[in-house]
């Protein structure tokens, strides 16, 4: 080959013929011997690194929210479950003494005249109370209005672990049927416990003597 001669390279993309300058176009069609990696984001161009991220300052806030109502709500339902459930024994306690009470007031005379002279009138006469010896309670409108803090006895004797319930008589006209209500009584015993445990009786009595 002489000094000015041209050298030609052969081209593989060519199919083995002879061309000028096919040297640099054939190395750029080569891959890379350490290609670059791709992108796995989901379309918008953002690394899965991008898209794990933690929850924001705004949605710890609504989850405490939320969380705070439901207990809230869970804790209101137990409250008002368990303040309605009574002790047992206060429960029974209650019932047996409005029992009692309602027995003793019913037991009493109801007639037009009061067993003292005089026509009834609701309510005690004067002098009348519950213990007294000498003027009793002799009549069931006696007991309208009466009440007390500590269970006591007709005579007045505390009876023993009942000091914190409490009772009270209620008596009123009422028509019963064919009985007007000048001829019938209504009484409520009402007594309450501990922890406000309250249970009310009711009785009815009509007038059988002049």
């Amino acid at each position: 080959m002489c000094g000015g001669a041209e050298r030609l390279i052969p081209s593989p993309a060519g199919g083995g013929g002879l061309g000028r300058g096919r040297k640099k176009r054939d190395l750029a069609l080569r891959p890379h011997p350490f290609p670059l990696p791709r992108s796995r984001g989901r379309g918008n161009g953002l690394s899965r690194f991008a898209l794990a991220r933690g929850a924001t300052l705004v949605e710890v806030v609504l989850f405490i929210v939320i969380i705070a109502t439901a207990v809230t709500a869970v804790l209101g339902t137990l409250s008002l479950t368990v303040g309605r459930s009574a002790d047992p024994l206060v429960a029974r306690q209650s019932l047996a003494i409005a029992e009692s009470m309602l027995q003793e007031v019913m037991s009493q005379p109801y007639t037009a005249n009061d067993l003292d002279g005089g026509p009834d009138a609701m309510g005690p006469e004067a002098g009348e109370t519950r213990f007294s010896s000498t003027s009793p309670f002799d009549h069931v409108d006696d007991y309208n209005g009466y009440s007390m803090n500590g269970i006591v006895k007709p005579d007045g004797t505390p009876v023993p672990g009942l000091s914190a319930y409490s009772a009270s008589v209620a008596v009123q006209a009422q028509a019963l049927d064919n009985i007007a209500s000048g001829e019938g009584l209504l009484v409520t015993v009402t007594v309450t416990g501990p922890g406000g445990y309250s249970v009310s009786l009711r009785g009815f009595r009509a007038r059988v003597a002049p």
